[in-house]
């Protein structure tokens, strides 16, 4: 009797045994596993730190190249405005001749197309915008094949739309997407056209447009503002 009970006694004290050593092995498992967990977070976190600086910097990227763009656009209009001035010159130029040679009188010096163009501009930037929709009304009836005649129809349209005007700023801008399928306004002049034509009721419409200028310009300002609008129309 006496050993049987000692071999429980031995046989229980190695079950206890073995399972403290397993409990140990299983502990130092899952310590490595803490330590290799804690060790992927931080990575993971710092790869996080790394891709937000990464996005910050195509950011600050991207408004740096929208800010030069700008300016590009600025000196293209300036140009073309020029070339504006010296078209008029040249064809002006036999008839003031002429009337050099009769010796008639002298006759004040006919508004160039810069000069046109810019008082427009003034008004539309000082906030006096039905002068301004028809200083540019004037320029493109006066010179409808000048180099700045595709931004005048945007301009009209901001003018009048700002004016509370909204079917004749419609009308231009629609003129603007007619006249000039490959123009380099199109993205907004459709976006803007869509928005305005909302309030005369062409909800179906607008949405046509919005959708035009997220799928054919998708990297385009423009198409962020388009989809934007997209969901506020019901």
């Amino acid at each position: 009797m006496k050993n049987v009970t000692k071999l429980l006694f031995m046989a229980g004290s190695g079950f206890l045994l073995s399972g403290c050593i397993a409990s140990e092995r299983d502990m130092s498992t899952l310590k490595l596993q803490l330590q290799e967990l804690n060790a992927t977070i931080v990575q993971m976190q710092s790869n996080q730190a790394e891709l937000a600086g990464k996005m910050d910097e195509l950011n600050s990227n991207l408004s740096a190249s929208n800010e030069n763009l700008a300016q590009v656009d600025e000196q293209i209009n300036k140009l073309s405005a020029k070339l504006d001035d010296l078209s008029v010159s040249v064809r002006t130029a036999p008839a003031a001749a002429a009337q050099a040679e009769n010796a008639q009188a002298a006759q004040p010096a006919a508004l160039l197309p810069s000069d046109l163009f810019a008082e427009a501009k003034s008004h539309l930037d000082k906030g006096a915008y039905e002068p301004a929709a028809m200083g540019f009304k004037l320029y493109i009836s006066k010179y409808p094949d000048s180099e700045n005649v595709e931004q005048a129809y945007m301009y009209m349209g901001d003018a009048y739309i700002a004016a509370g005007q909204t079917k004749p700023g419609a009308v231009a801008y629609a003129t603007l997407l007619q006249k000039f399928p490959k123009s380099k306004l199109i993205p907004s002049a459709r976006l803007k056209y869509a928005l305005s034509i909302v309030p005369l009721g062409k909800k179906d419409e607008a949405k046509r447009y919005l959708s035009s200028v997220v799928q054919d310009f998708p990297a385009s300002p423009e198409a962020k503002k388009a989809k934007a609008e997209l969901a506020k129309i019901k």
